[in-house]
């Protein structure tokens, strides 16, 4: 079955949904619940004003029951949604038609009744004062059946709005959502139109909204990285395909040479030696680059210890003693200074130093990577090379940085 990849623009048109329905029910809520007290409140004063007009009636002279009656049917007269009950205390009905279900009754006299049709009627109950019999119970109630029906289409109408607003919301958020992410797509538009060769392209900075500004600025320098990396691996590429071809063709040259006409087993075992001495190069040739194509990607040297630099040049120059007195060189070691370093790469980088300084062979043996390891190292110790030109000659070096805190950065070990 197949994932539906996560869509920024649904999420955020359903939440809008959501709180556009939230919104939308708690409001018609509110107003039907407040359209429904204030029905309510206008029953019961409709009912409390007959209760009260009736006892003040009553109140004011003594009626006999016909009397009383007569009143009570003007009363009623032309409010035929009005009930009128008045039951002696003994509980005997003394006006008015059967006595409804009473289904609650109030502290302050307010009560809710039912008729035997099951329509409901709400309303006052309270005693009368008077003859004709005292402490008679009054009850005056209005049917609530009109204003259900009210309440009920007033109900219905407010669900087709509700269902309407959400409706008009989802799709005028669905529009919002879609203009408001249409830079995020211009700008993955134009990242994937960013091609290999054309690493140096970066997105626009100018005119982004705030919120992308900072992803825009953390992928144009994710492409600066990229760019160095890539043009690091070029010129890598570039200095094997350099470097390998002169000891590939001598090994091919002589091979060639050897196999053009018949040898004797002497002759094959020099052409083997000569050939081994080749290889060795070669492998050598290839760790070099190994070493340089790991310190490219940023690692540091490691196993650290406090290293007296003039101790360090003094053992490699002796290594290349006999080297030195074959050109008639002389190696001055000035001052002294301690650091600190991994001693088996600050070694290499003085061999390496010297090397390139007193090689005399013709042009095209060895191999030109004795510089960049040179700078390799240095930057493994956060430092780099100087070269100056003077009267003299030229002077070439390299410097040895503080090391940093220790970080999660690959490290680099050498051994003599």
């Amino acid at each position: 079955m197949r994932l539906r990849t996560p869509s920024m623009q649904r999420r955020l048109t359903l939440w809008l949904g959501v709180i556009a329905l939230l919104a939308s029910s708690l409001a018609g809520a509110l107003l039907f619940w407040t359209l429904k007290q204030e029905v309510q409140r206008q029953e019961i004063t409709e009912a409390r004003g007959k209760a009260e007009l009736i006892e003040h009636l009553v109140g004011m002279q003594s009626h006999t029951p016909q009397a009383l009656s007569d009143i009570l049917d003007g009363i009623q007269a032309g409010h035929g949604h009005l009930g009128i009950w008045i039951t002696s205390p003994d509980g005997t009905l003394r006006y008015g038609n059967a006595t409804p279900e009473v289904l609650s009754v109030t502290d302050g006299g307010e009560v809710l009744l039912r008729n035997a049709d099951d329509t409901r009627m709400r309303g006052v109950r309270l005693t009368l004062p008077g003859p004709p019999e005292a402490g008679a119970t009054l009850t005056v109630a209005v049917n609530t059946l009109a204003n259900a029906r009210f309440l009920y289409a007033y109900g219905t109408a407010l669900l087709l709005i509700c269902a309407l607003w959400i409706g008009a919301t989802v799709v005028l958020a669905a529009w919002a959502v879609r203009r408001t992410l249409a830079p995020v797509r211009r700008l993955s538009g134009q990242a994937a139109s960013i091609q290999p060769e054309h690493l140096d392209v970066r997105l626009p900075v100018v005119g982004i909204d705030r919120e992308l500004s900072d992803l825009v600025a953390s992928f144009n320098r994710t492409l600066d990285r990229l760019q160095e990396a890539y043009q690091q691996m070029e010129g890598f590429n570039a200095d094997v395909a350099h470097e390998l071809r002169t000891p590939l063709a001598t090994l091919i040259n002589g091979a060639q040479v050897t196999l053009s006409s018949p040898r004797s087993a002497e002759e094959l075992r020099e052409a083997l030696a000569s050939n081994l001495e080749e290889l060795e190069d070669l492998k050598t040739l290839v760790n070099d680059m190994l070493f340089l194509a790991r310190a490219d990607r940023g690692e540091q040297a490691a196993d650290l210890a406090p290293a007296r630099l003039e101790q360090e040049a003094l053992r490699v120059a002796e290594y290349f003693e006999a080297t030195l007195e074959a050109q008639a060189l002389h190696v001055a070691v000035q001052d002294s200074a301690t650091c600190a370093a991994n001693p088996g790469l600050v070694r290499r980088a003085l061999a390496n130093l010297l090397a390139n300084a007193i090689r005399a062979t013709p042009r095209g043996e060895g191999h030109g990577l004795g510089l960049a390891i040179v700078r390799a190292i240095a930057r493994m110790h956060n430092g780099g090379v100087t070269a100056a030109s003077g009267p003299a000659g030229t002077e070439i070096g390299f410097s040895l940085g503080a090391r940093p805190a220790q970080d999660d950065k690959r490290v680099i070990r050498a051994t003599d």
